[in-house]
């Protein structure tokens, strides 16, 4: 497809009973031709886009897909950050696509345009990058669809439901040549740039031991089924996800669904921690998982454990990860420790801290968390746009940050110990598993 070619708005219904189950040879099929899907082929005219050139002093054309908490967080640095111009918001709520709207009038000459579809933004030859900030459920399908596009593209983690998606992703990127970054900010973030090189300086001895932990799930199971608001697309919210009525609890609280997200704090926090995890221990695919966890305050039956206890097997390090109430280690209530033989070290982003005392090595403290939409992060991205280079946070880093979460949650599921083959991406000897690896798209939404 050449830029400013349109784009069929209407993806192909799929044939009788593809949309119900995706089995592993034919997903392997559609990635290895390079196919996303039969919805992506309509949409993009069944060819390979022409990407754009961005040069290396001109400002990066951009749309933010999800105008949301998270998306107005974007939303408001990238209107004042003179690396990019803003040219669209996309929400499929009006109301939120306006506000957007209002908000980068307010803080900067610019004034985006408004869509409530999402191929209207892929359809715009002056977009060069998109950024992903929707539910969680829609993050592969829109990252494929946009390096299908030409579009390079920064999208918010975590950044997959399912292990066939995050690869279907890597596949797309590396296949059309996009620059992926993930929301991993905390790459960009000087505090863990450095804790990360204290940790690979062997000042702690040898790490073979590292936790990360946060607090509790704190999504509730109840809800109030409605009708949609005036202004709001719920068939292109749920999008690949099963049909449900609307709920304010569904639209606002997506997290406690494992039809959109798959984990609460485990797939939300957990990405952002185990990252650093993977990064100061030098692995990033486990050998095997394990996970216990449960709502013992509330009825049994919620998508989302309230506590959990997961341990991992890394070569030559374990690595726990604990999900509790109360949960504050070295001072911090949420963070990674690296445990090594002579010393550990406590991070989070704002400080780390080194025991024992006469190790010598300082507290150091970092500068205040400003906004989560981190604007290093977005520079990081930007140049290498220009560039065509590896960014800090390369969508594979991404991936396998949120593999390793997802497959606690699914040890949560199974109730027993996996092994985990990380270059086959499979379970070992375990076909039920195996099973929670993909997940049925809605028609006409399909991998």
């Amino acid at each position: 497809m050449k830029r400013g070619e349109r784009i069929n708005p209407h993806p192909d219904p799929l044939p009788q009973g593809e949309g119900r189950q995706i089995d592993r040879r034919r997903f392997l099929q559609r990635v290895g031709h390079g196919v996303a899907g039969a919805a992506a082929t309509t949409l993009l005219g069944g060819g390979k886009a022409r990407a754009a050139r961005v040069g290396p002093n001109e400002q990066v054309g951009i749309a933010v897909i999800g105008n949301g908490g998270m998306g107005t967080r974007h939303i408001e640095a990238l209107a004042v950050n003179d690396q990019c111009r803003l040219v669209a918001v996309c929400d499929v709520a009006k109301s939120r696509y306006m506000n957007a709207i209002d908000k980068v009038k307010e803080l900067s000459d610019q004034q985006p345009s408004g869509y409530q579809d999402f191929r209207r933004v892929l359809d715009r030859p002056d977009v060069d990058a998109v950024f992903v900030v929707t539910p969680d459920h829609w993050h592969p399908l829109l990252t494929i669809l946009a390096c299908q596009a030409g579009k390079d593209v920064y999208v918010e983690k975590p950044v997959c439901t399912t292990i066939e998606e995050g690869r279907a992703m890597v596949n797309a990127a590396r296949r059309y040549g996009r620059v992926v970054q993930a929301g991993t900010q905390q790459r960009s973030m000087p505090v863990f740039q450095k804790a990360v090189e204290l940790v690979h300086s062997g000042r702690l001895g040898r790490v073979m031991t590292a936790s990360a932990w946060v607090g509790v799930n704190d999504w509730g199971v109840g809800e109030t089924p409605q009708d949609p608001p005036e202004g709001l697309d719920w068939d292109l919210w749920l999008g690949p996800a099963p049909w449900a009525p609307y709920s304010p609890e569904r639209f606002g609280g997506f997290m406690g669904w494992h039809d959109y997200a798959r984990g609460g704090q485990l797939t939300n926090w957990g990405v952002h921690l185990m990252d650093i995890v993977h990064w100061g221990i030098r692995a990033d695919r486990p050998l095997s998982v394990q996970a216990l966890g449960g709502s013992y305050r509330r009825a049994p039956g919620a998508d989302n454990y309230e506590t959990i206890e997961a341990l991992f097997e890394y070569p030559g390090c374990n690595v726990t990860w604990e999900q509790r109430h109360q949960n504050t280690h070295g001072d911090k209530g949420y963070g990674i420790s690296f445990h090594g033989t002579d010393g550990v070290l406590f991070v989070d982003r704002g400080t780390f801290k080194v025991r024992p005392a006469d190790l010598g090595i300082e507290e150091y403290v970092g500068e205040p968390e400003k906004s989560w939409a981190n604007p290093p992060h977005h520079n990081n991205f930007f140049e290498c746009v220009r560039t065509r280079g590896t960014p800090a946070a390369d969508i594979e880093q991404g991936f396998r940050s949120t593999a390793a979460v997802l497959l606690a949650g699914i040890a949560l599921k199974v109730r027993r110990r996996l092994e985990w083959d990380g270059k086959a991406e499979r379970f070992l000897n375990d076909e039920q598993a195996n099973r929670h690896l993909a997940r049925a798209y809605r028609a006409p939404w399909h991998l």
